[in-house]
């Protein structure tokens, strides 16, 4: 046993298996309570895209909705294979910060696109008429979650560091 200074953090081996369980299972329960909340975020914006594109897509039902969230990652992710030898390309050529930092945005906007766009695609019983245009919303409807989000922290962030 390691001797503990008052105010340290316990390390892990200094845990007894109680707490090593109670650890894992508050872990677990905040993993899963983290992977609802993304989740629901999915489906309310796939069910908000649905919404706001009524006239462009038709769904067999609730059932595709549901398939669109749970593609959402793997579409992302094969997205982002196909943007990831742009990206690096970029990050090469590029010398000014500022212009990686536009170039980086540009291409996150473009793979959330892409994503959108396969998310039409491979859904099973998903219609969509113009899927371009479902994608461009979803494109700006995640990019204007993201400024939010930015902006939230900063004002978090500027409000614990000026009492």
């Amino acid at each position: 046993m390691h001797p503990q200074h008052p105010g340290d953090e316990p390390t892990w081996a200094a845990l007894s298996p109680r707490e090593k369980a109670l650890a894992a299972v508050g872990m677990t329960g905040l993993g899963l309570g983290v992977l609802a909340l993304v989740a629901a975020a999915v489906l309310l914006g796939v069910l908000t895209i649905g919404y706001l594109s009524r006239d462009l897509i038709e769904a067999d039902g609730a059932g595709p909705l549901i398939w669109a969230a749970l593609l959402f990652l793997p579409c992302g992710l094969l997205a982002g294979a196909f943007a990831y030898p742009v990206r690096l390309a970029l990050r090469l050529v590029l010398a000014s910060p500022k212009a990686k930092r536009r170039a980086e945005t540009a291409l996150s906007a473009g793979t959330t696109f892409l994503a959108a766009l396969f998310v039409e695609t491979l859904t099973p019983g998903l219609h969509v008429q113009h899927p371009w245009l479902p994608a461009l919303l979803a494109t700006l409807l995640i990019a204007l979650a993201h400024l939010a989000t930015n902006h939230l922290e900063a004002r978090t962030h500027r409000s614990h560091n000026h009492p």
